[in-house]
């Protein structure tokens, strides 16, 4: 097994200094107009969202709207993020034992990532996937920064038909089953921009007909819409999975926490959509 995994998007996505990085977290909590601007009453029953995985000048603070609702019992988080070049396995998990950020290293729960290879045949163990790939890697600061004591379990997902989707989500779901009988606290986290260089206008309809169904725990909706509405949404994958999760625990609440895109931080044309949804049990 390889021992780290190193930053690959450390001084593009988000700086590369350590406290560069903290003040610019900083920020996407406190003073940042599209961001929490402050510490939110922990969500108890939080089970897990949907956030976005941008440049942190674009997303962090809406991004920010998910973190700041964790709890700090919270212990693991397992990480649902996008293959965007296609290298490697469509659902691959992380060979590494654990992963750097330039605020430390993360630990991979090797356990865990064990059991879900016992419940679903096509994961496999795959580098190659992770090396390059930012989707995972971005949330890994703002978790170090709510819960500096978790572990992960990051999962790189591609082009998975529908009922692998729900295969890999039922499989999630009896983890976090397993573990809060344990009294062991998991989040479970899809990342995802929405809508990618369209007008705002455009980027707020189509975001829009997307968000509909994540609010309304409806993976199989939301996979229709988007090929039927073209929408550029990336993580759709990571975030049916973590809606079939959801709806096999029994989910009684998806909310909206922040819609928003990039044009919302520095004025361009063609903007990207993000969100941070909570979903709840």
């Amino acid at each position: 097994m390889a021992e780290t995994r190193a930053p690959a998007v450390a001084g593009s996505f988000y700086p590369a200094a350590p406290q560069e990085l903290r003040d610019l977290l900083r920020q996407c909590f406190f003073t940042s107009p599209l961001g929490p601007r402050g510490p939110r009453k922990a969500a108890e029953h939080l089970f897990g969202g949907m956030v976005p995985h941008a440049g942190y000048i674009y997303s962090g603070p809406c991004a920010a709207h998910f973190y700041a609702l964790l709890e700090k019992e919270i212990n693991c988080a397992v990480i649902l993020g996008v293959n965007h070049a296609g290298i490697g396995a469509k659902a691959a998990l992380s060979a590494a034992s654990q992963w750097e950020t330039p605020l430390g290293s993360v630990a991979v729960d090797t356990a865990l990532e064990q059991e879900l290879s016992r419940r679903v045949d096509f994961l496999r163990a795959d580098e190659r996937a992770h090396r390059a790939e930012h989707s995972i890697e971005v949330q890994l600061p703002f978790l170090q920064s709510c819960l500096p004591e978790a572990i992960i379990v990051p999962i790189s997902l591609g082009r998975l038909a529908e009922s692998a989707c729900e295969r890999l989500g039922r499989a999630v779901a009896e983890i976090y089953e397993t573990r809060t009988a344990a009294g062991r606290k998991t989040i479970v986290i899809a990342s995802s921009d929405l809508s990618h260089y369209r007008s705002p206008e455009e980027t707020e309809r189509l975001d829009a007909i997307a968000l509909e169904r994540v609010l309304a725990l409806d993976p199989s909706g939301l996979l229709r819409k988007v090929e039927e509405e073209d929408i550029s949404m990336c993580g759709v994958i990571p975030t049916a999975v973590l809606l079939y999760a959801a709806r096999a625990l029994g989910a009684r609440e998806a909310r909206l926490l922040k819609h928003c895109h990039s044009g919302d931080a520095v004025p361009m044309p063609d903007v990207v959509g993000y969100a941070s949804v909570a979903i709840e049990l």
